[in-house]
């Protein structure tokens, strides 16, 4: 659809006139007439104003998108920075070995391309996947912003698992007197063991059935 066929259309599903509009961004109701008749084009700063007015991307009123929401093309470019040079079968693929759901490789498409924006549950697992925060989604970003937020994400992890052992280990600290065992309960390193230590009590294994492997493998170390 031409960008003049689209903000006229924009403007009278909404309502409004020509001056309307023309208030809005501060110029005359015959730059808008002239824009709808398709004698005159916006210039760059007119554009993204009207672009905010309708709440739509700038892309779509020029027809490069076939979606509305104005964050399409920002998430489509995202979602091409995560795929990388992988298609977009193999990137469904990744996400559904690694997450176990599926989201298929005609979608992705559409979404890296900005016709489809993604549901807000969809940016969820893909940002899980890509191991970034939602926001990024909605932002510019390049290969090393990416990596940035990528260490920005695991030090949220690591604080949000640290939590939630905290009050266990804050018990379990209360009771403890070796020294030594305190300090590795309060280490970051040490947060995996303790939830795989819950991990092995939620399953209803007893210490006392581990400490055989344990016992085996140390055996096994020291004969190397």
């Amino acid at each position: 659809m031409a960008f003049s066929t689209m903000i006229k259309q924009l403007r009278e599903e909404r309502g409004l006139s020509q001056k309307d509009v023309a208030e809005y961004l501060g110029i005359t109701r015959q730059a808008i007439a002239s824009y709808e008749l398709a004698k005159r084009e916006p210039d760059y700063d007119i554009l993204h104003k009207l672009a905010d007015f309708f709440g739509v991307s700038a892309d779509y009123l020029l027809g490069r998108s076939g979606c509305r929401d104005k964050n399409a093309v920002t998430v489509g470019k995202n979602i091409d920075l995560i795929k990388g040079d992988r298609t977009y079968e193999e990137l469904s693929q990744d996400i559904s070995q690694k997450l176990g759901t599926l989201i298929f490789p005609e979608m992705l498409e559409l979404y890296a391309k900005g016709e489809r924006m993604p549901f807000i549950g969809t940016i969820k697992i893909l940002a899980k996947y890509a191991q970034v925060r939602d926001s990024f989604f909605y932002r510019y970003n390049t290969v090393e912003s990416y990596e940035r937020e990528k260490k920005l994400y695991s030090i949220e992890v690591s604080q949000e698992k640290l939590a939630e052992t905290s009050e266990e280990t804050g018990f379990i600290l209360e009771h403890v007197k070796d020294k030594e065992l305190i300090m590795w309960l309060t280490k970051e390193s040490s947060i995996p063991y303790i939830l795989l230590a819950k991990q092995i009590e939620e399953s209803g294994l007893t210490p006392e059935a581990l400490k055989p492997l344990i016992d085996s493998i140390n055996n096994s170390q020291k004969n190397k």
